[in-house]
């Protein structure tokens, strides 16, 4: 197996943690990257600095970890789950470049919605976050140039997915 990065995103609450632990759990010796783990750690320590302007620090944390998980390509083959939009790649697709998987996790935002109000949730509930996401992430529907897998959410085309994401692992070079 190659190193490669399989970027896992979505809105928030449509199950890409869940996804990217279930792919992770299957790549033995994978690397996985939690880009809202890394987010939080840093609101937490500094609330006051990022208050109102946590749209930027989630940008600031995205554009690192799509780097980091580029330059960790070179040795392991790495899962990022988060929200990213299309015009965030960059600094996973700067030379020089990894092999990459970009899948797009885009249920209905009324799952996404009862996704929110689980009790395994581990953040609070924020309806107007989910429906900013689901619309943000429609994007990824209009992108060219770079292979896109767009899965609806529904459980037969999330193990397609996952199934497709591992047979490209296993025949590339």
């Amino acid at each position: 197996m190659s190193a490669h990065v399989i970027l896992i995103s979505g809105p928030r609450a449509a199950g890409k943690s869940t996804f990217a632990a279930e792919l992770h759990e299957t790549l033995a010796g994978s690397v996985l990257l939690h880009v809202d783990d890394l987010f939080h750690q840093v609101l937490a320590q500094e609330r006051q600095r990022w208050n109102g302007k946590e749209i930027v620090l989630y940008a600031m944390v995205v554009q690192h970890q799509l780097a980091f998980a580029r330059d960790l390509a070179t040795l392991d083959t790495v899962i990022v789950d988060g929200t990213v939009l299309p015009d965030q790649l960059a600094p996973l697709l700067e030379p020089p470049a990894p092999d990459a998987s970009i899948i797009v996790l885009l249920p209905s935002l009324e799952q996404c919605l009862a996704n929110e109000h689980r009790a395994t949730r581990t953040v609070p509930v924020r309806e107007e976050k989910v429906r900013t996401t689901w619309l943000e992430m429609q994007g990824w529907r209009d992108v060219k140039g770079v292979p896109v897998r767009i899965v609806d959410g529904t459980e037969m085309e999330r193990r397609k997915a996952l199934a497709a994401a591992l047979e490209r692992l296993q025949q590339a070079p």
